[in-house]
């Protein structure tokens, strides 16, 4: 009995032994994070607020999110506000022996008329991967909170070579990584997800968190979460660059399915598709395509897809020949333009007037008159006073006639 409860123990113990050297022997996940650019470089600005601090602020957001994960351990290229060349992010990266590098950042546009997320990824081999399986979590993150998705991309230079200096640096060291731009600064469509609240930027830092412990397959015992088994997108490495898109859209026409003369709106369908990637936006112009009105967003049921047609209303301009035309954007903002439509001029609506005309013409002109002023009468006035002046007269006539009498009558009685 007793050699049996000691076999028991030692195997116990053996046990215990071997469990405790295979969790001590565990590599933690190491996790870099890049807030965007410090120090003079401050990035894009933009009603008072500077980039660089809104990636700070998001950046910190994110490491405390991430640290609630177990066996993790989460840097910070910079803690404070200096100058950091990007080659220096991506090597202090590899110096921590990093599982991913994420850089934080937020966008504008030249024409301040680009809205929405997207997420840029190395586009070469395993590094394309990489980034692409985490880009298509976060992105799914991003569009939950109600952000409008520009796409997950690749961007070469002239060298053929990845365009921006984090993921070309960090492809270099073979650092995994990925360039997420939650949002444009300059753009109506996206002021409300990071202004006027800390709260908001705290909220991208904890998507971009989840986005990461999912695609890292991280678990929390603080937070009951288990994303060991979280499914990737699966992606076959290739040797060759995964190219943008340059070419315009596959279709773009437009036609006119009603007009309401009254009102001045010209109900259109529209039909657009890219067979490379999605629609992205559209816009419209009245002038042939001389100007154009801003960009809309296309209906898309899934961010990196997109109708095949929609309808739309727009109102026009009475009184002017309408050329009708339309512009459809890609993912990779390379549009196509549409046929031109002529909409001969609306007559303006003339109704009112018209309701003013006859309601004149229904009067009877005699009724009409001047207002009376204080210094004149009004017509019964003066028929009254006619009256009067002529009462007077009939009573001095007859008074005259009286005293002509009368003096006749006492010329008679002195003779």
């Amino acid at each position: 009995m007793g050699k049996r409860v000691l076999f028991f123990f030692l195997t116990f113990c053996f046990v215990f032994l071997i469990s405790g050297k295979v969790y001590a022997g565990r590599q933690p996940v190491i996790v870099v994070i890049d807030p965007g650019h410090s120090g003079e470089n401050l990035g894009a600005q933009c009603d008072g607020y500077v980039e660089k601090d809104l990636n700070m602020a998001v950046a910190r957001a994110m490491k405390e999110e991430l640290e609630k994960y177990d066996n993790v351990v989460v840097y910070l290229t910079h803690e404070t506000d200096v100058d950091m060349t990007i080659k220096n992010r991506a090597l202090f990266a590899k110096e921590k022996n990093a599982d991913f590098l994420f850089c934080l950042h937020f966008n504008s546009s030249v024409n301040h008329n680009l809205f929405g997320a997207e997420v840029w990824v190395p586009a070469y081999g395993d590094l394309y991967v990489a980034g692409r399986q985490f880009a298509e979590i976060e992105m799914a993150q991003l569009t939950d909170m109600g952000l409008y998705s520009r796409g997950i991309k690749t961007r070469l230079n002239d060298d053929d070579e990845d365009y921006y200096g984090i993921l070309r640096y960090c492809s270099e060291l073979n650092v995994p990584s990925a360039l997420i731009e939650h949002c444009h600064l300059d753009h109506d469509n996206d002021r409300g997800f990071y202004q006027d609240s800390e709260e908001k930027l705290k909220a991208f830092g904890r998507a971009d968190a989840e986005a990461a412990a999912k695609y890292l397959g991280l678990s929390s015992t603080e937070k009951g979460i288990d994303y060991s088994d979280y499914p990737r997108l699966e992606l076959e490495s290739k040797s060759e660059a995964v190219r943008p898109d340059k070419t315009e859209p596959d279709e773009c026409s437009i036609e006119v399915v009603s007009i309401d003369e009254e009102t001045g709106e010209v109900t259109v369908k529209m039909k657009a598709a890219d067979y490379d990637s999605y629609i992205l936006y559209y816009n419209y112009s009245f002038d042939g395509g001389n100007t154009y009105s801003e960009l809309s967003g296309w209906p898309r049921p899934e961010w990196n897809s997109s109708e095949p047609e929609f309808t739309f209303t727009v109102t026009v301009p009475f009184d002017k020949d309408i050329e009708l035309r339309t512009n459809a954007y890609n993912g990779f903002d390379v549009w196509k333009e549409s046929n031109i439509i002529n909409i001969p001029a609306i007559p303006e609506p003339q109704e009112e007037i018209k309701e003013e005309e006859s309601a004149y013409e229904e009067i009877d002109p005699e009724m009409i008159c001047e207002p009376v002023s204080d210094n004149k009468m009004n017509q019964e006035e003066k028929v009254q006073l006619i009256i009067l002046i002529l009462l007077i007269s009939l009573i001095m006539t007859i008074i005259l006639f009286a005293m002509v009498k009368m003096i006749f009558r006492l010329k008679s009685s002195s003779k």
